[in-house]
């Protein structure tokens, strides 16, 4: 099945292919940051983190993204998006929900479709999911941080556990708006949404 189309709610196509849902609280303007272009940004480094060892507790998370500082925060996002691969061509199911906040829909929805994946026995044959830039900006609460991203949600085969073809993801290309929050000592996703 051959399913296509643009970025729609920053992640439709998630829940249905890739991203697994847009975080929209309607009552909670804080979850839809709006850029401003007066804000200093900084961009996220373009060079690839390697995939740490996952703990009981969750993802053994790289200094560079555990600084409660904005390239902290981007570099956890460049972090969650390398997870993310990692939950859907696996699949493993809790690496996701370990990256977020119990708010976060866009997070509970992905990790519902890493479940999907694991117990249907189904993986995404390559990376679904391509950051290309995160930028920090300002306007967040205390203890959070807002973060542009750019990406692409690469064409993807998903296949069974045999290798045979069962559907297919078409390329997007899209922009988003993530919440970050700092907490216990590390940041986690509060909220992602369109951009």
């Amino acid at each position: 099945m051959q399913r296509s189309g643009s970025w729609v709610a920053v992640v439709g196509m998630l829940a249905a292919g890739v991203l697994g849902g847009c975080d929209a609280s309607s009552d909670d303007p804080t979850t839809a940051p709006t850029p401003s272009p007066s804000v200093s940004s900084t961009s996220a480094s373009p060079s690839p983190t390697p995939t740490p060892s996952v703990t009981a507790s969750g993802p053994d998370i790289p200094a560079a993204a555990r600084a409660q500082t904005p390239a902290g925060a981007e570099a956890y996002m460049k972090y969650f998006f390398d997870q993310f691969n990692v939950a859907y061509t696996e699949p493993r199911a809790g690496l996701i929900k370990s990256m977020g906040t119990t708010a976060c829909e866009f997070c509970s929805k992905s990790e519902v479709r890493a479940v999907e994946l694991v117990e249907g026995k189904q993986r995404y044959a390559q990376a679904p999911v391509r950051l290309g830039e995160a930028k920090s900006f300002g306007g967040a609460p205390k203890n959070e941080q807002y973060v542009h991203i750019e990406f692409t949600q690469v064409a993807a085969t998903i296949v069974d556990s045999s290798g045979r073809k069962v559907s297919q993801v078409a390329e997007a290309n899209a922009g988003a708006n993530a919440a970050l929050t700092w907490s216990d000592g590390r940041w986690f996703v509060r909220g992602i949404e369109k951009g």
